[in-house]
């Protein structure tokens, strides 16, 4: 399990999602941006996401992708960026009192690195219930009874590109109050722009009561990406 050490840094960027333990409630996504941003794959953070594990009531399941492409651009079928200067973050904010104030109480570090044969490993800390864990790419591996995992895996980002040019369209000549409908073909099948796109994913599984601390049941998360300078 320790067969990828790292070194360690914590530079940040941007790109922000929040949702709560107990629902999913996504807040904003972060694709088709900046030229800077989108020139970096490895560092381009797309989505934050956090479930209820859907095998274990006492887990709660947290994802960061990143180096995907925005739509309608081709999809990525090589393998993830094993890029050991970049530094993926999820922040958690645990409610206290009935309210969050936005500063972190838990971080959760992740990066990639190679060992001596040039095998891309990753390697976590601060995972409430496990600490810090390595293991390979690719691969579901466990610790503490938790798991995790990175990879190449379909985009699961939902978006229908095509409607969306539709209604800005629909906006475009004077007198026009827009077609949501007709834009998004409302009472039809529904587009996604994304399927079939692979993404990189950073995926893992943390335990409820470190999760919380034994406090209120919901949280507030966010990630962020910072590559080393140098």
């Amino acid at each position: 399990m320790n067969a990828f050490p790292f070194l360690r840094g914590l530079p940040r960027g941007l790109a922000i999602a929040a949702v709560l333990a107990t629902s999913v409630t996504v807040m904003s996504a972060d694709h088709a941006e900046s030229p800077g941003a989108d020139a970096d794959p490895a560092a381009d953070l797309a989505d934050v996401f956090i479930f209820p594990s859907p095998q274990n009531s006492g887990r709660t399941v947290a994802a960061i992708t990143f180096a995907g492409r925005s739509a309608p651009r081709s999809r990525i079928d090589g393998d993830i960026p094993c890029d050991r200067n970049v530094i993926y973050t999820f922040h958690i904010d645990r409610e206290v009192g009935g309210s969050f104030d936005n500063v972190a109480d838990v971080e959760v570090r992740a990066r990639f690195g190679r060992n001596g044969r040039g095998e891309c490993g990753l390697q976590l800390e601060n995972v409430p219930g496990a600490g810090t864990v390595s293991g390979p790419i690719e691969t579901v591996f466990e610790s503490s009874g938790l798991r995790f995992f990175a990879g190449t895996r379909n985009d699961p980002f939902f978006f229908d590109a095509e409607g969306y040019t539709a209604l800005v369209a629909s906006f475009a000549a004077p007198g026009q109050t827009g077609d949501v409908a007709g834009a998004f073909r409302l009472g039809q099948p529904r587009r996604d722009s994304f399927a079939a796109r692979n993404i990189s994913a950073i995926v893992f599984e943390m335990d409820n009561g470190a999760l919380t601390a034994g406090g209120s049941s919901r949280v507030r998360v966010w990630g962020t990406t910072g590559r080393i300078a140098g």
